[in-house]
């Protein structure tokens, strides 16, 4: 299984707006996102005070003191590991938003059909799959043949 740093390198949110993806990532699955900052929570209290001060203490006796740098080293470490959970998040979610994705784009269809007539409902649909289709052929995950056929198929009883 790929491991990837940045929302633009995960095949499951190609084609999607960096707004889109922001929401997607950050506004979704709020339960998972909220054990995750439990756990970070817990992280940065543990290895602030087990990791850091002992660290500082041993090395830099006057940081501590000084607590404009002191609070600029904590912030720092904060960040990161916030980077780090964020990173984490998106890769362990990976097929929760596929099937979001999927879920989109079915909503789309439907509301395609139901809003509009059957002829030009159908030549929505038609245009709704074929960018499903451009979006799956950048992502890597199917040929256009084998879906072409699909939307071909589709079209047929309609005529």
């Amino acid at each position: 299984m790929s491991f990837y740093l940045r929302p633009d390198q995960v095949p499951e949110l190609q084609g999607l707006s960096k707004m889109e993806q922001r929401i997607l990532l950050r506004g979704t699955f709020l339960k998972e996102r909220a054990m995750s900052t439990v756990v970070l929570l817990l992280v940065i209290i543990g290895s602030i005070q087990f990791g850091i001060n002992p660290l500082i203490e041993q090395l830099l006796p006057t940081v501590r003191t000084d607590s404009m740098l002191y609070a600029g080293i904590l912030i720092a470490w904060f960040l990161l590991l916030m980077t780090v959970r964020d990173i984490v998040m998106m890769n362990v979610l990976r097929p929760k938003f596929a099937a979001k994705r999927a879920e989109q784009t079915a909503e789309r269809i439907t509301r395609a059909e139901q809003g509009q007539g059957e002829t030009t409902g159908s030549t929505n649909l038609r245009d709704l799959l074929q960018e499903r289709l451009a979006d799956r052929d950048s992502a890597g995950q199917s040929s256009t043949e084998s879906a072409s056929s699909q939307a071909q198929k589709q079209h047929k009883p309609d005529q």
